[in-house]
């Protein structure tokens, strides 16, 4: 029996996963979690096999929040859901140690295929996504220009690009304004941006941000992170 955790901090989400899980005999809901801390708390009470984790889950660490489950609970395969739009980086977030990763359009054939095939410990992606993950690797030519940019930096240029300031961007990694303008400037250098408002250009273009205006406000943080570098 596959042991599910639900990771999204919408309670009608989690219900719609265990809807779509509900009619398989093969696998069982043992926990939920609506954030960071309660999947860390989760993960340990539960020890699920596959944690279900949504994409822009209340905090702007989702690469961090990758690597913690990890540590906490070496067998849990993770496995990303996106139901809200564009996909950011995925390679990057497969390449962090996801196990899988499942966009917006999946089916619910899809959704239990991808649950089996990480739980039997394969990979898995979207059809859709798969040969953009394939051009990915295939050469840096064919990645887009911030695949250059550190995990830290990535997450700068996200936050950025969500209109936070210094100061919040700062309190949001617990770093000083300094050390985020020291970022800000590797970002400019590395992508040859010249102002804070091509930075923000540059990541909705990108769609490293969440595209509807009316998100809520957990909405606006970066959906990556790598919480050991400083």
């Amino acid at each position: 029996m596959i042991r599910l955790l639900l990771a999204d901090d919408r309670l009608v989400v989690r219900e719609g996963l265990k809807r779509l899980v509900a009619a398989s005999s093969e696998m069982t809901v043992v926990g939920e979690a609506a954030t960071r801390d309660e999947v860390l708390a989760q993960v340990l009470a539960t020890e699920p096999h596959v944690l279900l984790l949504d994409l822009f889950l209340g905090t702007p660490t989702i690469l961090g929040l990758i690597n913690a489950v990890k540590r906490r609970h070496p067998g849990c395969r993770v496995l990303v859901l996106n139901v809200q739009g564009q996909d950011p980086d995925a390679l990057r977030i497969m390449e962090t140690g996801a196990a899988g990763y499942l966009s917006k359009d999946h089916s619910r054939r899809q959704l239990i295929d991808a649950i089996q095939q990480v739980a039997r410990g394969a990979s898995y992606v979207s059809p859709s996504l798969a040969s953009t993950l394939i051009s990915g690797l295939g050469g840096a030519g064919r990645r887009p220009r911030h695949d250059v940019l550190s995990n830290r930096e990535y997450q700068v240029l996200c936050l950025f690009g969500s209109g936070i300031s210094f100061k919040q961007i700062a309190a949001e990694l617990g770093v000083s304004p300094k050390t985020v303008s020291t970022y800000r400037s590797r970002i400019c250098d590395k992508l040859k941006l010249s102002s804070n408002a091509a930075i923000i250009r540059y990541a909705i273009e990108h769609h490293l941000v969440p595209p509807s205006p009316t998100t809520p406000a957990r909405r606006r943080k970066s959906p990556t992170d790598n919480s050991a570098e400083v």
